[in-house]
């Protein structure tokens, strides 16, 4: 859940779902599985440009930086960070003020540990579409996006997969949308959505390896 994410939908499928259009269509490619180690793109619409999905890399550097991205996941890894951690860091306070972004995907990945070792479980929504996680993001110097997935308590619905992580990514629901990306939106209306997450019902799958 913390390094792999999915997004299955072909581009079609996305854009007549979520009424977007791409910015780079060519470039859009659908994966089962989102290695965050491996300096992976994901799909995101920033507050920059509210109908358009663009790339973010996943993995949050600091704004305008221009050194390497492997380097600096080695002293903080930055493809998540917890909602109470947001506020603390500098790398993510100013962020959440001004470049929030919404990251697609049809799911994410969980991990349970037992006796008889780790088992992977796939989790999407009951009926399979694409859903926005929060997060937040920087550009760098050469005006690259990286980005971060925002995590929130896990949910008792997946606590029967999850015992590796107390976490899960906070998702964004459509009627929160333009709240999450408009740039006038107070602190108060943005903590509000990161404090009172989103309950949905999960169809959750053994991943067989």
């Amino acid at each position: 859940m913390m390094y792999n994410l999915s997004n299955t939908a072909d581009l079609i499928f996305l854009k007549d779902t979520l009424q977007v259009k791409f910015k780079y269509p060519n470039l859009y490619r659908p994966k089962l599985k989102i290695d965050g180690y491996k300096e992976q793109s994901l799909s995101i619409i920033t507050m920059e440009d509210p109908n358009t999905v663009t790339l973010g890399i996943w993995g949050m550097l600091p704004q305008n930086f221009d050194g390497s991205w492997k380097k600096f996941q080695r002293l903080k890894n930055t493809l998540h960070v917890n909602k109470n951690d947001i506020y603390k860091n500098i790398l993510f306070k100013e962020a959440l003020l001004k470049r929030r972004c919404l990251i697609i995907v049809t799911g994410f990945y969980t991990h349970y540990l037992s006796e008889d070792g780790i088992t992977d479980y796939l989790v999407e929504k009951e009926t399979l579409k694409p859903f926005y996680l929060a997060g937040i993001y920087n550009v760098l110097d050469d005006g690259f996006i990286t980005c971060t997935v925002i995590n929130t308590e896990v949910n008792e619905s997946l606590k029967s997969v999850n015992n590796l992580y107390e976490v899960m990514p906070l998702q964004i629901p459509k009627i929160f949308k333009s709240i999450w990306l408009d740039k006038n939106s107070t602190q108060k209306a943005i903590d509000h959505i990161i404090s009172k997450p989103y309950i949905t019902k999960f169809k959750i799958q053994k991943i067989i390896s």
